[in-house]
């Protein structure tokens, strides 16, 4: 008797490291199990896949063997790929966590020594005190009045900002009594 089984198997030789099972069952039942192993050693610690099952007569297997097993074979191959790159992005990754807490200790010392580049962060009171004429000069002072910064925010500006909130607020109500 000849059978091209492992010639055909031989097909499949680089999905990784085969473990098949053959079982008989009451009658002329065959129950047939394969699992697909990576090669790769990290991924064989962890292998969690369950085997590929083929329950039938000796003929229905030969016939059908092979067939059932080119599909999710390809799969678990590039399944086996996946894992194999995400297992060594991980292992960057986690080389580049361990590194940058020093940096980001470094960085937090040299923000907390530089106040003054915390102030320049916040818009300049020119800066708004432009948008804030563009908007009056549209008659769009009820936009204006909410541009207008906090006197905490720019202490030294306190005169112009109340003068300016006020004479905006007046401009508001004059445009209501119409």
């Amino acid at each position: 008797m000849r059978t091209n089984f492992f010639q055909a198997l031989q097909r499949l030789h680089d999905a990784g490291a085969w473990v098949i099972n053959v079982n008989f069952s009451s009658g002329n039942e065959l129950i047939v199990s394969v699992v697909l192993k990576s090669q790769d050693r990290d991924s064989l610690k962890n292998n969690q896949l369950p085997p590929m099952v083929f329950k039938g007569t000796a003929q229905e297997i030969d016939e059908g063997i092979l067939d059932g097993l080119i599909q999710p074979v390809a799969e678990t191959r590039s399944l086996f790929v996946n894992i194999s790159a995400y297992n060594k992005g991980l292992e960057e990754a986690k080389s580049k966590i361990v590194v940058k807490p020093k940096a980001e200790k470094q960085t937090v010392n040299t923000e907390k020594l530089k106040p003054a580049e915390m102030i320049s962060n916040k818009p300049k009171f020119e800066d708004i005190l432009k948008e804030i004429n563009v908007l009056n000069a549209a008659c769009k002072y009820a936009e204006a009045v909410v541009m207008i910064p906090a006197v905490e925010d720019y202490p030294d500006k306190k005169a112009e900002i109340e003068k300016l909130r006020i004479d905006l607020e007046w401009r508001l109500k004059q445009l209501t009594l119409l």
